[in-house]
């Protein structure tokens, strides 16, 4: 009787096994999505980072072709002032700026007073 009852499991076993291979995947279109998405979500995160590039290149580039000011502050000192403001170390300033490090550190602590 056990012998019996072994090859009723194992042949359920094996027709559901067969089953398995012809059986509809249901999680493939989900998974399809997903990956999508994920395609979807890195091209935009792209394209808003070559905007944002674009942008941040075009508020920088007039400031260089501004006839100098007649004030306190020379062109130079006010980009070094706002690359401060920015978050820019100063060691990125000055090369930058062209200027030293200890010039542009003078500049900032000025400008801060």
């Amino acid at each position: 009787m056990v012998e019996y009852a072994i090859i009723a499991l194992a042949a359920l076993a094996i027709i559901l096994l067969v089953l398995s291979f012809f059986a509809k995947d249901e999680l493939k279109p989900l998974e399809e999505q997903i990956d999508q998405l994920a395609v979807s979500l890195a091209q935009e995160t792209y394209q808003m980072k070559k905007r944002l590039q674009v942008i941040e290149e075009e508020l920088l580039i007039p400031e260089r072709r501004r006839p100098p000011r007649r004030g306190p502050f020379s062109d130079t000192e006010r980009r070094i002032f706002f690359l401060h403001k920015q978050g820019f170390p100063l060691e990125e300033i000055a090369q930058e700026t062209g200027l030293t490090v200890a010039e542009v550190e003078r500049i900032v602590r000025r400008l801060l007073r």
